[in-house]
């Protein structure tokens, strides 16, 4: 028989918790790491709520004991601090995506048992959402506790554990991102063809802090994409979802394809081809802001970098690309907080962005780019 496991605290006399008590009669927990490379006792509020206490290796509990008063006046500042930024953890109440148009309303709806009856005439798959105008469902687990999501006209209605928000959240952002999986790829595609851009694929990402991004294609992989897009009948899905994309608009952001010989076709024969990718928070975006990032996406496949020449481009088809950019960057501060990355969905702030060593870093940047 295994022995127990034992935490590095126990082994040194210490409790794996510790409590912390405000003054308004608030009790917080805090989990107690030991590290060998801490000189002096050390509490950190992570960024979702939780505490931890790191402390010296040699520490004994006396000394925790009367340490742990000391950080009270800290923590109910950070506490303050965080639930300031916090926000409510309610569900929203609707949903509106600007590229369709479309606005759903969001209401718990009942048990899981309602959700099945109600889920038996749908049509959809059960993990995807389809084009909207028909039933689909779509349900989300975490150990014993289930949402099930039911989609029809105009209304998402929520059955099971409703009253857990942070699983709610969840299903509402799978939701939201199959939706732009549908969505996102047909227009940028529709925007590629009538520029003249040679666009090898289109995906949909949950990246957590970009807006998108762009890689170009080797010469050898570009055939061999195209054999299989056409072997596997990909290309007529496409563009039946293309089409139903284009229907939803009055006028299409730029005009018609480019006609054989014109200037738009002759570039399009020297423009390597490539692959964007965009996070699927995109598809909340104003469409004004979406038409302009999938620009900053398609020119990079044209110049990958940020020189003269590629604002040039991005001038070509984004007139006010700098305001944009600028807009880009308060829409990723400004979205609901179901739909921030993580995967606790109530954090307290957006995390940081990674660098990366590919073009595009459509992310919130911490200096300003150079105008054109």
């Amino acid at each position: 028989m295994a022995a127990p496991k034992v935490s590095a605290a126990q082994l040194h006399d210490l409790p794996s918790t510790v409590d912390f008590t405000l003054a308004d009669g608030t009790r917080l927990k805090a989990a107690l790491r030991i590290s060998a490379r801490a000189r002096r006792a050390r509490l950190s509020l992570l960024p979702r709520g939780g505490l931890v206490l790191a402390v010296p290796l040699g520490m004994g509990p006396e000394q925790l004991k009367a340490s742990l008063p000391l950080f009270v006046p800290w923590l109910e500042r950070a506490q303050r601090n965080q639930l300031r930024a916090l926000p409510a953890p309610q569900l929203p109440e609707q949903i509106h995506l600007p590229l369709t148009g479309e606005t759903f309303t969001v209401i718990c709806a009942g048990d899981m048992a309602q959700g099945r009856r109600a889920a038996s005439g749908c049509t959809g798959s059960a993990s995807r959402t389809h084009v909207s105008g028909q039933c689909n469902t779509l349900q989300i687990s975490s150990g014993a506790r289930r949402v099930l999501l039911v989609e029809s006209a105009g209304l998402l209605r929520l059955f099971g554990k409703v009253d857990d928000i942070p699983l709610c959240a969840q299903a509402l952002r799978q939701w939201a991102r199959n939706k732009a999986a549908l969505l996102l790829p047909p227009y940028l595609n529709h925007l590629a063809a009538s520029a003249g851009f040679a666009l090898a694929g289109v995906s949909v990402r949950d990246q957590r802090g970009r807006w998108g991004s762009c890689s170009r294609l080797h010469p050898q992989n570009t055939a061999e994409q195209g054999s299989n897009r056409q072997k596997s009948g990909r290309g007529t899905v496409l563009d039946q979802i293309s089409a139903r994309v284009r229907s939803l608009f009055s006028s299409p952001p730029v005009q018609g394809p480019a006609q054989a010989g014109s200037p738009t076709t002759d570039l399009a024969a020297h423009t390597p081809e490539g692959r964007i990718s965009l996070n699927w928070r995109a598809l909340l975006l104003p469409p004004a802001l979406l038409e302009h990032l999938c620009w900053h996406e398609l020119c990079h496949l044209r110049h990958m970098n940020h020189s003269a020449a590629y604002r040039a481009e991005l001038a070509r088809f984004s007139p006010c690309w700098p305001q944009q950019e600028k807009a880009l960057n308060t829409a990723w501060r400004g979205l609901p907080w179901w739909a921030l990355p993580g995967d606790d969905p109530l954090p307290a702030a957006i995390p940081a962005a990674r660098p990366s060593t590919r073009q595009d870093d459509m992310q919130p940047p911490t200096k300003k780019r150079p105008s054109p």
